[in-house]
C-alpha cells in the first residue's frame, strides 16, 4: 500500500499500485473518469487509469492498497487517453518507452514522430487548470494524446548511474 498526500480541491489521481479497493473506501468524495465526451461517476480504477476527485479538506491523505507493480505497460486508443502514473515513484517522461508498430521509442523520440504528444497534462490544484509536465509524480493522472492506433505506453523503472567519485588528479 501507498499513502499519498493532496490539499483541498480538484486531484487528477492514478492508482500507483494494481487497485484492490473501491475508490469510495479511499475518498470521501466522488470520483470521475472521463473523455472527451465528459465525466461519469466510476467506483473502481486500475493501474494505468487516471480520474479526477476532489478534496474539501477533510482527508488530507488517502491510501492505495494493492500489490506494488514493477513495470507496467498500457495500450493507448487514438485520441486523448486519460491514464496515469502507475508505479509507486516519480516518473521521468524521457524514461517512459513508446511502442508503434514493432519499433520502441522514448517519449521525446515518438513526439518528434508524430506517435503522441509532445507533453502530458496533469491538473495543476494551485493554478486551477491543467498544465504540461514532464515529471509524474506517483499517483499522477495525466492527458496524453496519441496520433495513432496501435500505440502502447511502459512504465519501466530506470536505474540511477552511480555516482562517481570526485578524483584528486587535478588537485
Amino acid at each position: 500500500s501507498i499513502t499519498l498526500e493532496i490539499e483541498t480541491g480538484w486531484h487528477l489521481l492514478a492508482p500507483p499500485v494494481r487497485q484492490e479497493d473501491q475508490l469510495h473506501n479511499i475518498f470521501a468524495e466522488d470520483a470521475y473518469g472521463c473523455t472527451l465526451e465528459g465525466c461519469s461517476k466510476i467506483s473502481t480504477a486500475n493501474s494505468g487509469t487516471g480520474f479526477y476527485t476532489r478534496s474539501y479538506g477533510e482527508n488530507s491523505s488517502f491510501t492505495f492498497n494493492g500489490e506494488v507493480l514493477s513495470e507496467f505497460s498500457t495500450n493507448l486508443e487514438p485520441g486523448w487517453n486519460l491514464i496515469g502514473n502507475p508505479l509507486v515513484t516519480s516518473v521521468d517522461i524521457n524514461t517512459v518507452i513508446i511502442n508503434h508498430n514493432g519499433l520502441e521509442y522514448k517519449w521525446p523520440e515518438a513526439s518528434k514522430y508524430g506517435i503522441i504528444s509532445p507533453t502530458p497534462i496533469i491538473y495543476d490544484n494551485e493554478s486551477g487548470g491543467h498544465i504540461g509536465t514532464e515529471l509524474l509524480s506517483s499517483g499522477a493522472g495525466f492527458w496524453l494524446y496519441s496520433y495513432h492506433g496501435d500505440v502502447e505506453i511502459s512504465f519501466i523503472p530506470s536505474t540511477t548511474a552511480e555516482e562517481i567519485e570526485a578524483s584528486n588528479y587535478w588537485n
